[in-house]
């Protein structure tokens, strides 16, 4: 499977959860834990400890999905598998999610979904990215924590990561999560199909990778939301800049992407985007503008029918050219297919960064 096959795979199995009068109820959870490494590339590092090194963590977003399996959810899945033996992995999943009642209080769940990942390691003093497609399966006990707020959990769960290729990793995790109920905006900031709204934002831009900067970054945005037949969805246009980190990437470029809004509460909503980017990288002496596809994560909140707020902490790698792929990233999250070669050329790592900003509802004719 190409990446891009992957990704319109995954575009497909959100289109196929259709839109209700009223929106499901959305799920949201953060765990940390620890866990071990297994085979692949385990023993790239002599002497390295195949534990992630107690820095293992997991964000989780997703919303109710009837099936005729029963009960479930489409989650979508922010994974950091830690620092064991020379391996900085993370990634993003797309998961189906079974929940089942276990007796009157305990719930139960197990999910499946395609895995793309990011490894950082060191050779030889030189820092090289590698990606992966996978799959990510994981279970979950939850308990009911009936002093906090309805449908607040404790979350104990388990991932095992199955990266062909590469290492596996199994992790145990601990942590918050709840369950929202069903819910519509309000109706004086529900967002009204047709118009545009134009935005923007500012933030900061890290690439993981030693001797280099942390950078000033922006994103001009444009957006507008179908008609109520397409509910949830939202068609988007931006400008990005991603900054100069002194070393790998200053680069800027030109992106349009689909995003899914799912409502978390009557004000705050929650997307997540994918689409096509067109870049140039000045630092890149080999091939300066490359199509890559963005992917983006995007927390709002309403503060009138005509103006929003937003943040958008994104992970992204950067262009890599290593064996089969070519991975890249912006201020938001890219890759795409690369040439192949017989060893990893010198090439830019992950990317993290937070911007945050606002948009404004513009009536057009």
């Amino acid at each position: 499977m190409t990446p891009r096959t992957g990704i319109f795979a995954l575009l497909l199995g959100i289109a196929a959860c259709q839109a209700q009068a009223q929106t499901p109820g959305a799920y949201l959870s953060l765990e940390f834990g620890n866990g071990r490494i297994h085979g692949g590339n385990e023993e790239g590092s002599p002497g390295g400890s195949r534990s992630m090194g107690g820095r293992a963590f997991e964000v989780r977003g997703g919303r109710e999905q009837a099936s005729p399996l029963g009960p479930g959810r489409i989650d979508f899945v922010h994974y950091n598998e830690g620092h064991p033996d020379n391996n900085h992995r993370d990634g993003f999943a797309l998961q189906w999610v079974g929940v089942r009642p276990l007796g009157s209080t305990f719930t139960g769940e197990l999910g499946i979904g395609p895995y793309l990942s990011m490894n950082t390691t060191t050779i030889d003093g030189r820092e090289f990215d590698d990606a992966h497609w996978g799959l990510l399966l994981g279970g979950a006990l939850r308990l009911p924590l009936n002093a906090l707020p309805a449908g607040t959990h404790l979350r104990l769960g388990v991932n095992y990561a199955w990266m062909p290729g590469a290492h596996r990793s199994v992790a145990v995790l601990l942590g918050l999560g709840r369950q929202f109920g069903p819910m519509r905006p309000e109706p004086d900031t529900e967002p009204v199909a047709g118009p545009w709204w134009f935005g923007g934002s500012i933030g900061r831009s890290i690439t993981n990778m030693s001797n280099t900067e942390g950078a000033n970054a922006g994103v001009l945005e444009a957006r507008t939301y179908p008609d109520a037949d397409l509910a949830h969805w939202a068609v988007s246009g931006k400008l990005v800049w991603e900054g100069d980190d002194g070393r790998r990437v200053d680069r800027d470029g030109i992106a349009a992407q689909l995003f899914y809004v799912q409502q978390v509460t009557p004000r705050f909503a929650v997307s997540a985007g994918v689409g096509p980017y067109v870049a140039r990288n000045d630092r890149d002496e080999e091939d300066k503008t490359r199509a890559n596809l963005l992917i983006s994560i995007q927390a709002e909140r309403a503060l009138s029918r005509e103006t929003r707020a937003f943040i958008k902490p994104s992970a992204r790698p950067m262009t890599v050219t290593c064996g089969r792929w070519a991975c890249s990233s912006d201020s938001d999250n890219q890759f795409r297919r690369g040439k192949p070669s017989n060893c990893c050329a010198p090439s830019p790592a992950n990317r993290i960064s937070s911007d945050s900003g606002t948009m404004a509802r513009l009536s057009l004719p």
